[in-house]
């Protein structure tokens, strides 16, 4: 038997408690977390790959053929400034041309064109430089034996961006027990 009177709008079904829908806070904060995450998956990937070429390197002679900066659009309009260093190399009897810096396919990036000049001045065309071969991908070669440091930048970038997403979570769920508590 119905008492005739409807139940107030924002109110779960006629009981007087309040509809309370999810907070952002919550909402947004977990998608930040996962893109932390997502940033730390790319980094430990990028760290593997390179990983894995720097071990099982062979070092060629090799010769530089040319050399040059790329101008790419990055975000928010700025332009960066990427070395590109062009060589060739020979690798159990076959010819090879590679423009890579460091193993796998990270590219150093710069915002000031002076800083990828400054960069490009470690390599002269026709000079003889060693680069580094890995067996399983011998048109993949590069010339600097170490790591491009991109892998380190997205762990702490992703470490940093999960911290945040953390307290964000971590006060969301804290406004919304004294919200509880006081209602």
């Amino acid at each position: 038997m119905s008492s005739g009177k409807e139940p107030e709008k924002g109110r779960r079904g006629g009981m007087g408690l309040p509809v309370r829908p999810p907070k952002p806070g919550i909402a947004m904060s977990v998608f930040v977390l996962l893109v932390g995450v997502g940033m730390l998956g790319v980094g430990a990937y990028t760290y593997v790959t390179d990983t894995a070429a720097l071990d099982d390197r062979v070092e060629v002679s090799a010769e530089v053929t040319d050399t040059s900066i790329e101008s790419i659009e990055a975000s928010r309009g700025r332009t960066s400034y990427v070395p590109v260093v062009t060589f060739q190399y020979q690798f159990r009897e076959q010819r090879y041309t590679s423009n890579r810096i460091y193993p796998g396919d990270a590219e150093p990036q710069y915002e000031d064109r002076a800083i990828a000049e400054e960069r490009l001045s470690a390599y002269a065309v026709g000079e003889r430089v060693t680069a580094y071969v890995d067996p399983d991908s011998p048109g993949e070669a590069y010339l600097e034996d170490s790591r491009s440091g991109q892998a380190t930048g997205a762990i702490l970038v992703g470490v940093l961006v999960s911290l945040v997403a953390g307290v964000g979570i971590y006060q969301a769920r804290k406004q919304a027990r004294l919200r509880d508590l006081l209602s």
